[in-house]
């Protein structure tokens, strides 16, 4: 997980400015494989509350209030310890639209993670047998 991230921290190129890039390459680096974890999980969370979702994901209100406290807690942390500085700065100087980029980067790191497993990699390839590919190939003449 180590060489994940620090692949995704050197890959950085938002388009945002400095003071939020360097809150995002904190963020990134203080995010222990355990808070990816949590912040997948969160992730999943949330998206199995989207009406068309919710009946394929059997999640209790206690493990939605357990994730949420996690996530409460690893966001704290991040913004009033790991990343002070960061965060005070990017917020001064760029505005609270720093906050959002941030969180957006964090997510595709999550969103990452999830879609690196051979697990997931092999799921987004089933579908692909049930492509026409005929129909594809008559578009390219």
């Amino acid at each position: 997980m180590k060489k994940f991230l620090a692949v995704l921290f050197a890959a950085i190129t938002l388009n945002a400015g400095i003071y939020t890039n360097q809150l995002i390459q904190c963020m990134v680096k203080h995010s222990s494989p355990q808070d990816i974890k949590t912040l997948k999980t969160w992730m999943f969370f949330a998206f199995a509350q989207d009406p068309d979702l919710k009946k394929y994901a059997k999640i209790t209100p206690s493990q939605i209030e357990f994730i949420n406290k996690k996530m409460g807690h690893y966001v704290t942390r991040l913004l009033t310890k790991d990343c002070k500085k960061e965060f005070k700065n990017a917020v001064k100087y760029e505005g609270n639209l720093a906050i959002s980029q941030s969180f957006e980067y964090l997510g595709r790191v999550a969103g990452a993670a999830i879609t690196g497993t051979p697990e997931v990699r092999e799921f987004f390839q089933q579908f692909s047998k049930y492509i026409d590919t005929k129909k594809l190939n008559a578009l390219m003449k």
